[in-house]
């Protein structure tokens, strides 16, 4: 899909860009040879102009002066007198000989309806449009014919001026345009392929993340369905276990239930359609609230839930009261799942030691609940600090902690770290849930190592609307 789709947007985007630079440098090349075309024939004109006055003035042309004009301005003069030409055999060569080029010019001014064969008879002077003649050597000129009428006849003058070094320069530089826009045609292309390679980069990380998210999410909906079809068809064949199969049906509903409430909460993330109403609040009364409502859970796992405020009383924080204790239930719910994951194996271990012991007399039964002494056994810390314009909320467990890959991919929806891998009554999808909500709201949320083994995550709340 994307490789096309890439190649689809270079094609489009080097073709509409070429065709722009293209455009622009045709106009270009237009505008240089309008001006070079006008440039030469406003020269031509003051040459014509020259030697019509002169002439007109009866003045003489020396051989040497025609000689010059011709050799420095690329020019053919050519003059007669009642049809007679004058001495001067011309200095400047050309491919054609000089009699060709003067009567074709002739011809193109007969053509235009001019006489050249007798004298003006209703002005002193008549003059041809410029014309524009071939050689026979793929040689071009300017021309233009000249009568002025004389007391004892007229006078014919024959202007020439060879174009043909020009139409060459012209073409030239024709060349070169076209060199500079396939040059630019093939820089607009390695451009355009690599600016819609990174343009398309997040695109298609949303594309594999999405198809990861539903693959994911299909995965996990297949096990509560699968389990809740097993119970059901048991249900005929083994009717004295109906109550059992509807409690695991029921307990299964409930699984899937959760993980699409999960799975609906992170699309509205992703789709910024989701409700946040930043105000003040205080923070301490929602950490105190948490104390109270997690306190027996964290008891009945063994574990100890320990709150740290400072002595000075914490300040109003500006953000969204609901999300923020969506997010710390999050986090607290994912200390109890894994952060005593460790301390309930040693529990179990030192209940089955000291049961082995309550024979003997040597333990007594109370020694079975107790954590190890001298240890952090059992304790989730929730604690506060105001540093500056910011609380810093942090979740602290001593349970098996993660690793620098594992740190890196916490966040992600359906991750689960190595050793709860077999867990089924977590899908993946909490912490990436709080990521979300944190981000929703602008709220840094990150996790680190615990002094001592186990992981901290620590939420940044501003104190004040930014």
């Amino acid at each position: 899909m994307f490789p096309k789709l890439r190649k689809k947007l270079i094609f489009v985007y080097t073709t509409s860009t070429g065709l722009i630079l293209s455009l622009v440098l045709a106009l270009a090349f237009c505008f240089y040879t309008s001006s070079v075309s006008r440039q030469q024939e406003a020269a031509f004109q003051n040459h014509l102009f020259t030697l019509s006055s002169r002439l007109q003035s009866d003045s003489s042309f020396s051989d040497s002066e025609l000689a010059r004009l011709e050799l420095q301005n690329h020019l053919l003069i050519a003059i007669e007198e009642n049809g007679h030409p004058l001495f001067f055999s011309g200095a400047y060569g050309t491919p054609t000989s000089r009699s060709i080029l003067t009567s074709r010019a002739e011809s193109a001014a007969r053509e235009e309806g001019i006489n050249t064969s007798a004298a003006p008879v209703s002005s002193e002077i008549t003059v041809s449009p410029l014309l524009h003649i071939k050689g026979e050597q793929n040689d071009s000129y300017l021309a233009s014919v000249l009568i002025a009428r004389q007391e004892n006849g007229y006078k014919k003058l024959i202007l020439l001026f060879d174009e043909t070094g020009t139409r060459t320069g012209l073409l030239i530089a024709g060349l070169l345009y076209l060199l500079i826009d396939a040059a630019g045609i093939l820089l607009l292309f390695l451009i355009g392929r690599r600016f819609v390679r990174h343009a398309l980069i997040p695109a298609e990380e949303s594309f594999t993340r999405q198809q990861e998210f539903v693959a994911a999410a299909s995965h996990e909906l297949r096990s509560p369905l699968a389990v809740i079809r097993a119970s059901a068809s048991a249900i005929p064949g083994a009717p004295e276990h109906s109550g059992k199969l509807i409690r695991t049906i029921l307990k299964e509903c409930q699984r899937g239930s959760s993980l699409i409430k999960s799975l609906l909460l992170l699309a509205s993330a992703d789709s910024h359609t989701l409700s946040i109403q930043k105000t003040c609040f205080e923070i301490d009364e929602l950490l105190l609230n948490l104390l109270e409502l997690y306190e027996p859970l964290f008891h009945s796992r063994n574990g100890r839930l320990l709150l740290e405020l400072p002595e000075e009383p914490l300040p109003c924080v500006y953000a969204d009261p609901d999300l923020c204790r969506q997010i710390l239930t999050i986090l607290l719910d994912n200390a109890a799942a894994y952060g005593l994951r460790q301390d309930n194996a040693a529990a179990y271990d030192r209940q089955k030691d000291c049961s082995e012991e309550i024979g003997s007399g040597s333990v007594s039964p109370q020694t079975l609940n107790a954590p190890a002494a001298g240890t952090a056994a059992g304790k989730i810390v929730l604690k506060a600090s105001n540093i500056g314009n910011t609380i810093f909320l942090s979740v602290e467990d001593h349970g098996p902690g993660l690793n620098s890959g594992e740190k890196e991919r916490i966040f992600d929806r359906f991750y689960r770290a190595e050793g709860s891998r077999s867990d089924k009554e977590h899908f993946g999808l909490g912490l990436s849930i709080a990521s979300d909500l944190a981000k929703a709201q602008g709220i840094p949320l990150s996790v680190s190592d615990t002094e001592g083994g186990g992981c901290t995550f620590t939420l940044q709340i501003p104190t004040e609307q930014l």
